[in-house]
């Protein structure tokens, strides 16, 4: 199951906050999505996100969290490399109301993958994040080096499940 990409968002910010993480900006909350994406393809088989990774220059971006995270509705500014302040919205279609959404707790297996991704990528910057989105091999930058808009699922499977295989010979 793909889940909504603003959820998947609001989840580690919400996680983030809950452990009094505070420089989640825009380039680290992309890079943990597709971070996530990865590992969820590699280990369950199945996309995290139902959107594909565009192969833009500070590494692979979701367009909508990209829109949704550009400007602080708090400031009228950008937000820049500052830290997101608020969550996600969405307009609830019964009441008109806004409203800001996570994944349930009670995903399990949607957890299982989270929980490893924050617990390995969370003490990282999004530039720091970035740069390992750069690296030879990777999907973006198989993407970028043939011009293609956007990352190849298999790629990024494929390279995750490598990443894994790595990390099991290091144990």
């Amino acid at each position: 199951m793909a889940y909504i990409p603003a959820h998947v968002a609001n989840s580690f910010l919400f996680q983030a906050r809950l452990e009094g993480i505070l420089d989640i900006d825009p380039l680290k909350i992309q890079k943990l999505v597709y971070f996530l994406h990865g590992w969820h393809l590699a280990t369950r088989d199945a996309p995290a996100v139902g959107e594909r990774f565009q192969a833009w220059p500070y590494g692979p971006v979701l367009a909508s969290l990209y829109h949704e995270f550009k400007s602080n509705p708090a400031s009228q500014e950008g937000h820049g490399a500052n830290p997101i302040e608020g969550y996600a919205r969405e307009i609830d279609p019964v009441s008109g109301k806004f409203r800001s959404l996570k994944i349930s707790r009670d995903d399990i297996a949607f957890y299982d993958v989270f929980d490893r991704v924050w617990r390995r990528y969370k003490g990282m910057t999004g530039l720091s994040l970035s740069t390992l989105t750069h690296a030879d091999g990777t999907p973006w930058k198989k993407s970028r080096d043939a011009g293609d808009m956007y990352l190849s699922d298999d790629d990024i499977k494929n390279y995750f499940r490598k990443l894994a295989i790595g990390q099991d010979s290091n144990e």
